[in-house]
């Protein structure tokens, strides 16, 4: 409240940016000491702060998600005040903190949230038993190998100088159990439910993908208990519990809201080399962040898809646990690649969401492509064939394909086209530099 009434204080700056909303705020914040239910009082200002957030691109944002952060604090300090004790309450509190972290990126109030949450979990939580697992695995169906396809990712020994020379910024490769990343904790660590679990702590919420392809209609994005989603993979030590639902992951910066999950991995060398524009796309620019490097987590079961697509960004992709396929083809095939057409579609609206990666340019399916380079069959794959000729003729010549394997990494330059699919249970992070 002591900073509410200061104006000169940063967080109150922004606040005022957001115009009348921000007196009514502040007018709701002194109020909650009246007994006021703060649910009540806060969510208009967390409903109308998420209203503007998807309408406006993050570089606009600022004071409506420093507005969104404030109210779930409020809430959250709120529901585990000394009038209210239970495991419900401190259970939504963590909610509550967990959905300005990932909603808004908790501007300015990260590291008092992360030390909330470890408080409210020390006094109120505790983490339960998992659920008793079937205690065998489903046996494994034969994974379809499509000729979209002709060459393999170069593989490179000795790794190349990341100072030196700067052949290696035009085209992909990948170093092989790459010494850097076998020195990583992560490599151990993330293959355990049981660790996955304690970094976290009790009660905490992850957003996750709902459906294999988020091409389609059926894709949707959930919140849900990091238990739960953590439940739906098989892990060594605990197999999966059934799913009716695919659940993935997907192109979340995991590593801020768990920060001791930062500990547990390094930053390849490369994504401090300021690489200039590669030849094949002349428009790249680094991320506009303060660090200039944009780190995600994808985490998902067998069968995962993430559909061919390009990025505005150079990017270095560590494979942490499992195996998973990626797919590769230059820009120069970008005319056969039947990427949607946004403005006919409503598959952009659909996939805007505030949720995503704050430092991420504003999303479009334009950079997607219709054709599925993973068909599940020889069926699917005639048909896509049939759809799509053009990719089929002139593509795969092209295209190269690789299964990378824990503390593999694989490097390509920004406006390539690339596809993933998990060959089982797949943690992996990149870094778009």
């Amino acid at each position: 409240m002591a900073e509410m009434s200061d104006e000169s204080h940063p967080c109150t700056v922004d606040l005022r940016r957001c115009g009348s909303v921000y007196f009514e705020f502040y007018a709701a914040a002194h109020s909650l000491h009246d007994n006021i239910n703060s649910r009540t009082s806060m969510r208009p200002f967390i409903d109308k702060a998420y209203q503007e957030m998807t309408r406006l691109p993050p570089s606009e944002s600022l004071c409506w998600r420093r507005l969104y952060t404030d109210a779930c604090l409020l809430c959250a300090v709120s529901e585990v005040s000394d009038l209210v004790q239970d495991d419900a309450a401190a259970t939504e509190a963590v909610a509550f903190l967990d959905r300005a972290i990932i909603i808004s990126g908790a501007p300015g109030r990260l590291d008092s949230i992360h030390q909330l949450i470890k408080d409210i979990q020390k006094k109120h939580l505790t983490l339960k038993p998992l659920r008793a697992s079937s205690g065998h695995k489903q046996p494994l169906t034969h994974m379809y190998h499509s000729s979209a396809f002709s060459l393999s990712v170069p593989c490179i020994h000795p790794p190349p100088n990341a100072f030196g020379g700067r052949e290696w910024l035009q085209k992909p490769f990948v170093l092989q159990r790459h010494g850097y990343v076998q020195g990583w904790k992560a490599l151990s660590s993330w293959a355990s439910i049981d660790y996955l679990r304690s970094v976290a702590g009790p009660g905490r919420l992850v957003p996750v993908e709902v459906g294999k392809d988020y091409r389609t209609e059926e894709w949707t994005q959930r919140l849900m208990s990091w238990d739960y989603f953590l439940q739906s993979l098989d892990f060594p030590e605990h197999p999966a519990q059934p799913q009716n639902e695919v659940l993935y992951l997907a192109q979340h910066n995991l590593l801020m809201q768990f920060p001791a999950l930062e500990g547990d991995i390094g930053i390849p060398e490369y994504v401090y080399a300021c690489p200039d524009p590669p030849s094949c796309y002349p428009a790249y620019k680094p991320p506009g962040n303060t660090d200039g490097l944009i780190i995600n987590a994808w985490l998902g079961p067998r069968g995962t898809i993430s559909p061919a697509h390009t990025d505005p960004f150079f990017n270095c992709y560590a494979q942490v646990v499992g195996r998973k396929t990626v797919w590769l083809a230059p820009p120069d095939i970008s005319d056969l690649m039947y990427p949607f057409d946004t403005s006919t579609s409503d598959a952009a609206d659909k996939f805007h969401n505030p949720a995503a990666n704050l430092n991420v340019a504003e999303p479009s399916m334009c950079n997607t492509s219709r054709v599925d380079v993973f068909p599940d069959s020889t069926e699917a794959e005639q048909v896509s064939r049939d759809a799509f000729p053009n990719f089929w003729e002139g593509v795969p010549q092209k295209a190269m394909c690789m299964t990378l394997a824990p503390g593999d990494v694989l490097f390509f330059p920004p406006g390539w086209w690339h596809a993933m699919r998990s060959e089982e249970t797949s943690f992996s992070v990149s870094m778009w530099f």
